[in-house]
């Protein structure tokens, strides 16, 4: 079992409830985000991530059929605009 904090206990008890709805089509919303980072003016940057990480990213980017390099770029820029948090 998962230890979750107070936080993601609502979120999963609110996913549960059935409180949330879907926004239309995954592959819609793909596409969006895609389309989103394509578009962007690009910097490189290097990082150190732990080889764990990296495969579980490569997992989830294979599930959902989105280069995981896209997913890193989709959460850094979630997070810099504020749409999503981490405890740090």
């Amino acid at each position: 079992m998962i230890d979750l904090d107070e936080y993601e206990t609502d979120i999963l008890q609110s996913v549960e409830n059935d409180e949330w709805q879907s926004r239309g089509s995954i592959d819609n919303r793909i596409k969006e985000l895609q389309s989103y980072v394509k578009n962007q003016k690009k910097k490189a940057i290097s990082i150190r991530v732990g080889e764990n990480d990296i495969y579980e990213l490569k997992k989830k980017a294979l599930e959902s059929g989105v280069p995981y390099q896209n997913i890193i770029q989709m959460l850094i820029h979630q997070f810099a605009s504020n749409k999503i948090q981490i405890n740090v």
